[in-house]
């Protein structure tokens, strides 16, 4: 598991990703994702073994192995080469967050037969701070963009203003139905308006201009709603960009409160 972080940190870019083989003990391979461009970590390891090696092998692996995405996939996911190789037992640091793949891959595996071993919880917490860009995929510092997955029983964020202004604004998303077509946005009491009409926050002259504050919006793609809590000079502005069967994408921007 150790092994496996260190070779996490040697990625240059996110999300990081480590894995090691091993057999009996003893270490057979270890692999990054960006060691070799264009794949995988888990890959990079299985492939630099031979398939008599591998058989009745041991892979750990920070972030839970890819899923196939596609129907028409031209290259296996990573949990169909885990499959096929030999591996025998795979122990996973954390589930991808991404909506496509979410415990999609560990589910995978352990219906093709094969031993789903957990990281202990402390080396867990290592991984969930160091494989993305922020620290927890729930929370984000300024303005962004993020690709959630939809979970049934919603998703909370946690977004600051700036890494020196510790301001922030805490908001839930609740899918409605499924398949999706809209999502609610809650805060706190009296904090959520709907931005009727606008297509860009740039539409947005003034927040507090609209009207009608409610604890939650009813949101379609394409709709923006303003989170803007009582007494806080901090406003936060989130558009939902789609609404897909696995995943949500939300894009959102931070401001101050116009005084005066």
């Amino acid at each position: 598991m150790t092994l496996a972080v260190a070779e996490m940190l040697k990625c240059s870019g996110h999300p990081r990703v480590g894995a090691v083989v091993s057999k009996g003990g003893s270490v057979l391979s270890t692999g990054y994702r960006g060691e070799v461009v264009g794949k995988h970590a888990e890959r990079v390891a299985i492939e630099k073994l031979q398939p008599d090696k591998l058989h009745g092998s041991v892979l750990h692996t920070t972030l839970e192995p890819c899923a196939e995405i596609y129907t028409d996939q031209k290259t296996d996911s990573c949990s169909a080469l885990i499959v096929k190789s030999g591996i025998t037992t795979v122990s996973i640091g954390a589930l991808d967050p991404n909506g496509k793949i979410y415990s999609k891959g560990m589910n995978f595996l352990k219906a093709s037969g094969l031993a789903i071993e957990v990281f202990i919880p402390a080396i867990r917490e290592e991984i969930e701070r160091s494989t993305f860009k922020f620290d927890d995929f729930s929370k984000a510092i300024g303005s962004g963009r993020r690709r959630v997955r939809s979970v049934k029983n919603g998703k909370t964020f946690n977004v600051r203003f700036s890494a020196a202004d510790e301001r922030s604004v805490e908001f839930r998303l609740h899918p409605l139905s499924v398949p999706l077509d809209q999502i609610d946005l809650v805060a706190a009491n009296d904090s959520v308006r709907l931005a009727t009409g606008a297509n860009e926050f740039s539409d947005i002259l003034d927040p507090m201009l609209y009207q009608d504050a409610s604890h939650f919006a009813r949101l379609s793609a394409g709709e923006i709603a303003i989170v803007a809590v009582r007494k806080s000079t901090m406003v936060l502005l989130l558009k939902v960009e789609e609404i897909a069967s696995a995943d949500i994408t939300i894009r959102w921007e931070v401001r101050n409160r116009i005084n005066g």
